[in-house]
């Protein structure tokens, strides 16, 4: 029996030699035992009633009833909540509720309750255990009401099939059992004998089963315990016998034919099988799956459900791809071991239109010329269609109104070619559009773009925008300048319209030629003047300019340019020469001289004479001017000159004052810029009218008709100049409009190819060509008339109706005549002049004729085909066909027309030798890589030869020859057959497959002679054998484990081939023996908590099958329970049991393991043991510790004994590991007492003092006696309870405050804080004044305290000089109770401020602002005084030796100044008498008084203190004299004194930051 000890365990022994005192002790113990700690001992049988008495509890503990009240008596059972309960009013314990054995205690031999009673005033703990007796109140259970057992009808006789046995929450023979079975005649029941440990109960099966006679049987298993009464338990045991399983699937049919759409969408039902089985439960359940030799394309592309038999569409099916799809499928049902049923699904798939045609451009002619005749070939195009009859038929569609169209050459096969004229310049570029469309509904089409260049010919000449220009250059021009640029634009490109510009040269221009006045520059085209041009010399040069392209040959034309040579104004007016008299000598070039005799007679207006000038220039260059320039003098002449005439007439009749003698200066100027002048001198002699000189008769008529003649020749002049540049400058206006007008509206004349648009078809004389857009345009040559010999082409192919219609007209004839006119084609291509001038005088109908032929030539051999056959694997160089002798070719035109053939995808399979045109096989050829399994194979050739480019279509049937043998999938195949399988079973066999063609493909199979089996072939709907192995006798694994077979495939060629496969036919073993272990029970002790891992047995079955059947799996049988599946693992192969959870003497102290021993048969066999594992204690747990009924805080006036708190310790280990003792921290005033067994009293051993210790953590230690022993550990805060016994203190009991005077009402000036060491309200602090008077107010009307925080307010203003000192108490009192507390004094110093300003340099304030300076102010005139006054004394003393220059009275003003902030000032006036030294006044008795106060004070400042003043020490004192000045002290903290008496007490010491006097020992005063 376990027991743990906590405490001091006492043990009575009457036989040892210290009887006595040993008897004593133990007496002593109980006698304290009994007073607090006793125990009472009581029993009760489970399930009493509520109030059935137990005990008279009260009386038994020794506790009066009238106690139990007022001590709070109650009871504390952990864990059992309230089952008993005390009457307080009697002191019985008795039932409160229910009480269960089994609940409390489960199959424990023993049970009790323990009930802790607990007392207060003082604390007491008393224990009670009241024992709960068994009575036979459960029956036995069974795990279920019913039990159900799966056996196979095939089980062996004598089979024991393990059974659960029912359980007993009761003890003792209570919990006893016996088992009975219902009679019956399959199953005896095998029972525990009397002296097994371990009960367990099993089933012995004493006859075979019958599925089909008994499919159920219902037994009664009946358990009876021994109690009193006796109580029963049943459970039924339902007997299912499982069929076994000996008919596998069958298929409604062997093959299935399914047509499917192509493009299904994924989940399409293709078709739902159905198979069948005649076995009952798990053997007639079938699952549907593909068979192994399916192959992967088809299970890509279906999913079969292997419930339902559906099969469904999972893939992309594609008709392009495969046509149709074999699947094999399987359904095998769910017995053991499976059988399995076939059958083939045929899949045809159907076509859908759903692939586009899908072109390739090759062979592309680009860029085409715009010459290139009709018909010419630009691209080969191939279309294709994946797709089958009508929607793989494909259709190509050419873009509308473009010079081409398509023309089929062959299947699927188109030519682009050149259906009408191309002109460059008008269409340089086609973007065409093929489109081919399928058959389909609805239909599918692809396009696909074409770009064809048009590549220029030089066709086009360099033309002009006009066909002349009209340039205008200014005359004096400076060498080289640019005059003007042509500009021809050729509608050709590239090189062709490259133009290039030259003069063209002519008659000479003048003397000289026209290449030394003007040049053109050759790629620009601009003209240069190469001299100065001289309007005089020159007014119009007139040439032409050429421009030529860079074309083969070149074309070019001419512009014609007019230059226009412009005037200047660079030629001065001249004089004419005048016929009388005759120019004066020494006149200057620029003038002449003219003298007249005028009459003194004339009047006004006459004309007296005439200068007459010409200017070599024209227009406002030459017009004239004439102006009369004024006299010398200034003085007025009577003469005047006509501005434009140059006539000069008189302004007025002459008199006598005239001079005789008049000279007139003319200046003649004209009219360009700047204008040039010229002068003339005209000398008049004044003469009486009868004076005047007469001329002979020949003088006279000379003069005069040279007068008259001058007079009309310069009016003419003048006049006709100005009309002829009028004239000039309309008729060059009027001119232009005129040309240009006629030019632009003049139609092109009928008869020639005068100036227009060139849209004919011309020649030169050289036979040079230009094209026209317009085909029916007359013909004429560049130079003169038309000619007759020439004609323009049309090289459009011509209709199909014109081709007939020739065709009809000439018959067979046109086909001979075409191959004679290949080489004249040839030839036309290449020299058109030749060929427009020998048909040129043909006939409309030779035209129509021509044009034919040349189509048929072109034509035929572009749309011939040639077919040719050659057998599979051909050596190299096997001759196939005279390709090129059969396509029309020659053979010396191969190699220039670059022959070449084209196969898609076939690589070089086939080559032409281009030496004799022969097609030979150039690799190997294999049939059934071109084209599979397909009937037909064929090799498409194209043959393209350039110049012109033409295709031929060339096909070449490769034939099968009989090359490949039958092929099986595997080289072996493996069956396995169970030896119990029924005859005329059949088994699928994987048939080969031939890669041949026709009989080639055709097989049959033979298999080789045995007594087993025989072979069934079957031809299916779609021409392919079904092979299927027959069992015609039964096999006998025992006999015969395997039989081997030979399955032969033979084809249909020439020779025959065949093909073989290994059958493997293994026999499976029937299961007819259960594996058996060793022993039934084995028994197993293991240390608790063993590793993870640790072996526990090793156990080992044997079977006394072979394979399979012998191979032993070892598990945990149904009856075991979880908890034990959690602490061990079986190794299902080795048997070997080990651990994997923790285990736990604690938890469980033995487990029971039962064990079967499975083999690996589909109808597998068990062997039943158990194993039984009893574990063995370890120190492995720690104890535990419960600390309750905590009486905290405890008061710190507590007394010694005080119960503190209860403890209970507990170990789940047994013997010595589960006995606890128990120790407490040192050196603390508690003590642990034991009360109990494993209980505990934590009580007061010594006086508490909180405000020593406010808190005790007290560590309670648990240790057990195992070895090692295991210790823990549990925490303790025990708070002490404060009391009031502490008063609040202040850190000094007087403080000194400093306040400046003036301050506001309300500041705060201090703050007063007293500690309570006390807590919480014993703690809690407040203050007030100590009221007192002040004077004669109140202390309240000065200060106040807050009495929370203990701040001080000054209530209003203080004055220092009229409250120096205000000294007060403060009491703080803390919240206890009772209440107590303390006082602290105030004494709070007013500190001057500078309010009061000096009087008679003496200042009422105190400190700095009682502290005074001297300063002498300078004289009123700037003399400098020959006095000065000390800054701190105010003594006036001398600054030099006075003498008789200084004034007898001296006036000194002295401003006296304090500290203060701000400082305040009064001034002092000092009158001072010089006299002799004999002479010196007495001073007066004022002076006396002052400077003996001031000896005195400093005798008194100077003198060492007295020991009860200011005590001993170096005089660095701040001190004050009567009158309030100060001095300063370098030591900061001293005490303070005044200069008179005993120390002052409202004086503080000041560190002014003030630089240092003369020593540290020197006092100044005032």
């Amino acid at each position: 029996m376990k027991t743990n000890h906590c405490g001091l365990e006492m043990e009575f022994s009457w036989g040892s030699g210290q009887e006595s005192r040993r008897l004593l002790l133990s007496l002593l113990f109980l006698a304290a035992w009994k007073a607090g700690s006793g125990q009472v001992h009581y029993s009760v049988p489970e399930e009493a009633k509520r109030g059935t008495f137990v005990g008279r509890i009260a009386q038994d503990l020794g506790l009066e009833l009238a106690e139990l009240v007022p001590r709070l008596f109650r009871l504390a059972s952990k864990g059992h909540g309230d089952l008993l309960e005390v009457n307080l009013q009697d002191g019985i314990l008795f039932v409160n509720s229910r009480i269960d054995r089994e609940e409390l205690c489960g199959r424990s031999a023993e049970c009790s309750i323990h009930l802790e009673v607990i007392v207060d005033r003082p604390l007491q703990v008393f224990h009670v255990e009241v024992e709960v007796k068994d009575i036979n109140d459960n029956p036995p259970l069974f795990p279920g009401t019913q039990k159900n057992l799966f056996m196979a009808e095939s089980r062996p006789i004598n089979s024991r099939i393990p059974l659960e046995g029912a359980s007993d929450a009761d003890i003792r023979a209570n919990a006893m059992l016996t088992y009975t079975l219902s009679p019956n005649e399959y199953f005896s029941l095998d029972k525990p004998s009397e002296d097994e440990r371990v009960k367990h109960l099993g089933l012995m099966l004493r006859k075979p089963l019958d599925r089909e006679q008994s499919p159920e049987l219902h037994l009664l298993l009946t358990a009876t315990d021994r109690g009193k009464p006796e109580l029963t338990g049943t459970v039924q045991l339902l007997i299912k016998v499982l069929d076994a399983n000996d008919n596998a699937p069958a298929f409604d049919k062997t093959l299935y034919a399914v047509k499917l759409p192509e493009n299904v969408p994924h989940g399409t039902l293709v078709m739902k099988l159905n198979a069948s089985d005649l076995d009952e439960g798990s053997n007639a359940d079938i699952i549907y799956s593909f068979s192994t030799d399916i192959l992967p394309n088809v299970e890509s592309k279906f999913y079969l459900d292997p419930i339902t038999g559906e099969i469904m569409v999972k893939g992309y099916i594609d008709f392009e791809e495969s046509k149709s799809y074999e699947i094999l499928v399987e359904g095998i049902d769910k017995g053991q071991p499976p059988l399995s049923g076939h059958c083939t699904v045929m899949v045809e798939v159907e076509d859908t239109n759903d692939n586009v045609p899908v072109m390739e451009f090759k062979s592309l002619s680009l860029p085409v010329r715009e010459d290139a005749p009709l018909g010419t070939v630009i691209a080969l195009i191939s279309v294709s269609d994946r797709d089958s009859g009508a929607n793989g038929q494909v259709t190509c569609s050419l873009t509308p109104q473009v010079p081409f169209k398509l023309v089929s050459t062959f299947k699927n096969y188109y030519s682009l070619v050149l259906d009408s004229a191309l002109d460059r310049e008008s269409v340089a570029n086609y973007a065409l559009v093929v489109t081919a469309r399928d058959g389909g509904s609805p239909s599918l089409s692809a396009t696909a773009s074409v770009s064809v260049e048009v590549a220029d010919v030089n066709d086009n000449a360099p033309a002009f925008a006009q066909p002349e220009y009209t340039v205008f250059v200014k005359e004096n021009n400076p060498p080289g300048c640019h005059i003007f640029t042509v500009s021809a634009r050729d509608a050709d490109a590239q090189e062709n319209a490259l133009v290039s510009y030259s003069l063209v040269e002519r008659a000479r221009v003048g003397e000289r030629a026209l290449s030394s006045y003007v040049s053109v520059h050759a790629e620009s085209g601009k003209v240069y003047a190469l001299q100065p041009l001289d309007h005089e010399e020159l007014e119009l040069l007139q040439f032409q300019v050429s421009a030529r392209d860079a074309g083969v040959p070149p074309l070019g034309s001419n512009v014609t340019l007019q230059v226009f040579v412009l005037d200047e104004n660079d030629n001065a007016p001249a004089l004419l020469p005048l016929p009388l008299p005759l120019p004066l000598p020494g006149a200057r070039g620029g003038g002449g001289a003219l003298s007249e005799p005028v009459s003194r007679a004339v009047g006004a207006g006459h004309v007296v004479a005439k200068v007459r000038a010409v200017d070599a220039d024209s227009g406002y260059n030459a017009w004239l001017s004439y102006e009369l320039q004024p006299a010398a003098g200034g003085a007025r002449s009577p003469f005047r000159v006509a501005l434009y005439t140059g006539e000069i007439s008189t302004t007025r009749a002459l008199d006598e004052a005239d001079a005789p003698r008049q000279r007139l200066l003319v200046l003649v100027k004209d009219h360009g810029e700047p204008a040039l002048t010229a002068t003339a001198t005209v000398l008049l002699s004044l003469v009486e009218s009868g004076q005047a000189p007469r001329p002979s008769s020949r003088v006279l008529a000379g003069g005069a008709g040279a007068g008259a003649g001058a007079g009309a020749a310069l009016v003419d002049v003048n006049v006709y100049l100005i009309v002829a540049i009028c004239a000039v400058s309309s008729l060059l206006v009027l001119t232009l409009l005129l040309s240009t007008a006629l030019r632009c509206s003049a139609p092109p004349s009928e008869g020639a190819c005068g100036p227009g648009k060139p849209t004919l078809v011309c020649s030169s004389a050289v036979g040079s060509w230009s094209y026209s857009q317009q085909r029916r345009q007359r013909v004429c040559s560049g130079e003169g008339p038309p000619k007759a010999d020439l004609m323009a082409f049309s090289p459009s192919v011509p209709d199909s109706r014109d081709i007939e219609d020739l065709q009809s007209a000439t018959g067979d004839s046109l086909s001979k005549v075409s191959k004679s006119y290949r080489l004249v084609v040839q030839q036309t291509f290449e020299n058109c002049n030749e060929l427009a001038m020998v048909y040129s005088q043909r006939s409309p109908g030779s035209w129509r004729l021509l044009l034919s032929l040349l189509l048929l030539a072109v034509w035929e051999p572009a749309s011939s085909q040639v077919r040719y056959s050659v057998p599979e694997e051909a050596k190299h160089g096997t001759f196939v066909g005279r390709i090129a002798q059969d396509l029309g070719l020659e053979l010396a035109e191969l190699v220039p027309r670059l022959f070449r053939l084209a196969s898609k995808g076939h690589g070089n399979l086939l080559e032409v030798n281009l030496q004799n045109g022969i097609l030979f096989v150039n690799s190997r050829i294999d049939r059934e890589e071109l084209c599979g399994r397909s009937a037909e194979c064929s090799i498409h050739l194209e043959v393209i030869v350039d110049r012109p480019l033409q295709v031929f279509h060339v096909e070449v049937e490769v034939k099968d020859i009989n090359d490949n043998a039958p092929r099986f999938f595997r080289q072996e195949q493996r069956l396995f057959i169970l030896e119990s399988r029924i005859v005329d079973s059949r088994f699928p066999l994987e048939g080969a497959s031939d890669m041949d063609v026709g009989a080639n493909a055709e097989l049959r199979y033979k298999l080789n002679p045995n007594e087993y089996f025989d072979l069934d072939v079957k031809a299916n709907e779609e021409e392919t054998n079904i092979l299927e192995l027959v069992l015609k006798k039964a096999v006998d694994r025992e006999e015969i484990q395997e039989h081997l077979l030979l399955l032969t495939a033979i084809d249909g060629g020439k020779p025959e081939l065949t093909g073989t496969v290994q059958l493997l036919i293994n026999v499976l073993d029937a299961n007819d023996n259960a594996p058996k272990f060793d022993k039934s029970i084995y028994n197993i002790r293991l240390l608790e908590n063993a590793p993870n891992g640790t072996l526990v047995i090793k156990l080992n079955a044997s079977d006394a099958d072979e394979g399979i059947n012998k191979e032993i799996v070892y598990l945990f049988s149904n009856l075991v329970l979880d908890n034990v599946k959690s602490k061990f693992i079986i190794d299902s192969n080795s048997g070997e049991i080990t651990v994997k959870g923790e285990l736990d003497y604690e938890d469980c102290n033995l487990y029971e393991i039962n064990i079967d021993a499975v083999d690996r048969s589909p109808f597998p066999l068990t062997g039943h043991c158990k194993v039984i594992v009893k574990l063995l204690d370890e120190n492995d747990n720690t104890p535990e510790m419960v600390i309750t009924s905590i009486s905290l805080p405890v008061q710190e006036d507590a007394s010694v004994g005080t119960i503190i708190a209860l403890i209970s310790v507990s170990d789940r280990d047994s013997g010595a590991n589960g006995q606890v003792t128990c120790s407490l921290t040192p050196q603390v005033p508690f003590k642990l007492v034991s009360t109990f067994k494993n209980y505990y009293s934590l009580v007061l051993d010594s006086a508490l003092d909180r405000e020593s210790v406010a808190n005790y953590a007290l560590v309670v230690t648990a240790r057990d006696g195992g070895s090692p022993s295991l210790s823990a550990t549990a925490s303790v805060s025990v708070e002490v309870a404060d009391v009031n016994d502490n008063a609040p203190a202040f850190a000094q009991p007087e403080y000194t405050v400093f306040v400046k005077e003036n301050n506001p009402p309300g500041c705060h000036i201090f703050t007063v804080s007293a500690r309570d060491a006390d807590a919480q309200e014993n703690a809690l602090v407040s203050y007030s004044l100590v009221e007192r008077r002040v004077g004669e107010r109140a202390l309240s009307s000065y200060v106040s305290v807050h009495a929370e925080s203990g701040k001080v307010y000054a209530l209003q203003p203080l004055d220092h000089e009229e409250l120096e000192l205000l000294q007060f108490q403060v009491s703080a009192r803390d919240a206890g109770v009772p209440p107590l507390g303390s006082n602290v004094t105030l004494q709070v110093f007013v500190l001057d401020e500078n309010d009061n300003a000096p009087v008679r340099a003496v200042d009422a304030d105190s400190g700095y602002n009682a502290w005074l300076s001297y300063e002498l102010q300078p004289a009123a005139g700037g003399a400098r005084s020959p006095f000065r006054v000390a800054l701190y004394t105010g003594e006036i003393s001398t600054t030099r030796a006075l003498d008789e220059a200084d004034a007898p009275r001296q006036r000194l003003l002295v401003l006296v100044k304090d500290h203060g902030e701000p400082a305040l000032t009064a001034t002092a006036t000092v009158l001072l008498s010089l006299v002799e030294s004999g002479q010196a006044p007495r001073p007066s008795s004022r002076v006396l008084l002052v400077l003996t106060l001031l000896l005195s004070t400093a005798l008194r400042c100077s003198a060492p203190p007295s020991e009860g003043a200011c005590g001993p020490g170096k005089p660095t004192l701040v001190c004050s004299s009567a009158v309030g000045s100060w001095s300063y002290s370098q030591q900061r903290r001293q005490r303070v004194c005044s200069g008179e008496g005993p120390p002052k007490a409202d004086l503080m010491a000041f560190s002014p930051s003030l630089p240092h006097g003369p020593s540290s020992a020197d006092i100044v005063s005032v």
